[in-house]
């Protein structure tokens, strides 16, 4: 049956509640604003790949398809975020059953999925880099608007990852344990 939890353990739930009454709301539009940023400059590079600029190189290839993966990820991040932390309030959560609804196994789903959206990202921006300097050093400047339009939007989403990252560390007492 239901054990009572002794006041350690409450009081690590009722602060974890307390943190993510403070942080969902804030975090859920941060992360939505950054990716929809992020969507158009990866839409601005597609409609100037298809227009104006064609840039067929290795890097701005892979740059691309990781950008795509990891908008991706930071889509489903948010359909998580939405779901487990927007609508805690709906469920009026106690201290006892917010240990059934099990909220440490749900932000790890987040968190697991915004590691792999920041290595993503990660790998999309070094793909990215890598040919902008290997433009830089050849001297030709064709292109390198729409390949910026790219790591521009890399560099939002892995912010957005990062902020959902630091927002579970934080809900769950991780970055303030004593060891």
């Amino acid at each position: 049956m239901n054990e009572p939890m002794s006041p350690s353990v409450r009081a690590a739930v009722e602060r974890m509640k307390s943190r993510l009454r403070l942080t969902r709301r804030f975090g859920f539009w941060f992360q939505a604003v950054l990716g929809a940023a992020a969507l158009l400059l990866w839409v601005g590079f597609l409609i100037g790949q298809n227009t104006v600029y064609r840039d067929d190189s290795a890097g701005a290839i892979l740059a691309f398809w990781f950008t795509l993966f990891t908008l991706l990820t930071l889509a489903a991040g948010l359909f998580f975020n939405w779901r487990y932390l927007l609508h805690a309030d709906r469920r009026q959560v106690s201290a006892d059953s917010l240990s059934q609804l099990d909220l440490p196994k749900q932000l790890q789903l987040v968190t697991y999925i915004s590691l792999i959206g920041a290595f993503l990202a990660l790998i999309g921006m070094e793909a990215q880099v890598g040919e902008l300097l290997a433009r830089m050093f050849s001297r030709t400047q064709a292109n390198q608007v729409t390949g910026v339009l790219l790591l521009a939007a890399n560099i939002n989403v892995t912010f957005a990852h990062f902020v959902c990252l630091a927002g579970v560390l934080w809900i769950t007492g991780t970055l303030d344990r004593e060891p």
